[in-house]
């Protein structure tokens, strides 16, 4: 009776043993396995981020390509190499600061000028109208944007800069689109004054679109010609 005893002791020791060895070896399993996850985890997120950060640079750079493309198209020779790089490099920094299509500035650009750093403007009758360079700024307007953003607009020659120019002329552009909400009032209003589109908005007076219309459709043929 003592020896059944004494074994049977024995046999729950061995077995406790064995059940702790069990259990540490499978509990040194599951360990292994959460640390093999996590680590896998956070590859998985770095690598997540890491295709982010390359799409917003890939992205950024076809903007900048498509912005060289869409110039040389435009403006062609009229621009020295180092014009043409400020000028590049202007529109780029204004594309990414406020998140908008660089083509859609030079549509303006080829709306208002055709791409001609010297343009002045001039009405029907051939006098001088006031707007001046690649975006048509008049220099008073020109002026009063410059002071928004500590730009020193002192005369003519200024705006007859191309980088000058599509700052202000840019600047203006977003100014109105926040002004309105869309494309179409902002573009008119770019054209005729926002003056003269408030008071046709007050008394729901169909807009003219001809402006408009002549900037989706230069738009459209540098979105052709740039695409990849």
């Amino acid at each position: 009776m003592k020896s059944s005893v004494r074994l049977s002791s024995m046999a729950v020791s061995v077995l406790f043993v064995i059940g702790f060895a069990v259990l540490f070896f499978f509990s040194s399993e599951w360990y292994s396995n959460r640390v093999k996850l996590e680590n896998l985890a956070y590859q998985e997120r770095s690598l997540h981020t890491d295709l982010e950060h390359l799409e917003v640079v890939g992205k950024r750079t076809l903007d900048y390509v498509k912005i060289e493309k869409a110039l040389t198209y435009m403006v062609g020779d009229r621009l020295s190499d180092v014009g043409f790089r400020i000028l590049a490099e202007q529109l780029w920094q204004i594309s990414q600061s406020y998140s908008m299509d660089p083509l859609i500035i030079l549509a303006v650009v080829a709306q208002e000028s055709r791409g001609n750093p010297l343009a002045r403007g001039r009405f029907q009758s051939g006098k001088f109208s006031g707007a001046l360079g690649l975006m048509q700024i008049k220099l008073e307007t020109a002026k009063a944007m410059g002071r928004r953003f500590g730009l020193v607009i002192e005369g003519e020659e200024d705006l007859m800069r191309p980088e000058v120019n599509v700052v202000v002329g840019s600047a203006y552009l977003i100014r109105l689109m926040g002004k309105y909400g869309k494309w179409r009032e902002a573009l008119v209003a770019y054209n005729l004054g926002h003056s003269a589109v408030d008071k046709l908005l007050e008394k729901n007076a169909p807009l003219p679109t001809f402006y408009y219309e002549g900037v989706v459709a230069k738009y459209k043929d540098l979105v052709n010609h740039c695409s990849f």
